[in-house]
């Protein structure tokens, strides 16, 4: 065998050894490498649209008495919050406590102006019967944040037989606090007439 035979034989088992020891280093590489991730799941996006804020959960309108206009989650309702420092309006009484106005209680509210050293600002509400009601505010501003709560939870317009709904106008809001001073000024000549006797006037026992 001549030595350019004998070369080439040696070559062809060098190159054959070669691709082995390619082969194997890269078939289980592949057989593992680890799966292309799996797509992630849509997410359905949410409408926050109609979802109650912080911001409008947190917001509170404050009395000249301190009360407060505090809503509730649920927006069909307005708690009314005494002071922390509020007393009855008897000696004893107590600490008044805490009101709720649910949808319905009022057909109406309004802002108006009051008498400068008693009540600046006013939100008068009228009740399902046309009873009249009114808080006090020292500023416009509150005045108006407690009519937003309210008329947003509590006011309900009122329907006349066949449904329609029927309009509140200035003129049932007059008529109203003119029925409510009336019942103030009776209810106060009552008490005056019942006051007990001065004890001078008694006539002796005996």
């Amino acid at each position: 065998m001549t030595q350019s035979a004998l070369a080439a034989i040696i070559l062809v088992a060098v190159v054959a050894v070669f691709g082995g020891l390619l082969r194997r280093m890269s078939g289980p590489s592949a057989a593992q490498a680890p799966p292309p991730p799996a797509p992630e799941p849509e997410v359905e996006e949410i409408d926050l649209a109609d979802e109650p804020s912080d911001e409008d959960d947190a917001t509170v309108a404050l009395t000249s008495d301190g009360w407060a206009f505090v809503p509730v989650a649920d927006r069909d309702r307005i708690r009314l919050v005494p002071p922390r420092d509020a007393e009855g309006a008897t000696p004893g009484a107590g600490r008044p406590t805490a009101e709720t106005l649910g949808r319905g209680d009022l057909i109406a509210a309004r802002v108006t102006r009051g008498a400068p050293d008693h009540d600046p600002w006013r939100l008068e509400g009228l009740g399902r019967d046309h009873e009249y009601r009114a808080w006090r505010f020292e500023t416009e501003e509150a005045a108006r944040a407690a009519q937003v709560l309210v008329e947003r939870s509590v006011v309900r317009a009122p329907h006349d037989a066949d449904g329609e709904t029927l309009t509140v106008t200035e003129v049932d809001f007059d008529r109203a606090r003119r029925r409510e001073e009336e019942i103030e000024a009776e209810l106060a000549t009552m008490a005056e007439d019942a006051a007990p006797e001065d004890e001078t006037r008694r006539e002796p026992i005996g």
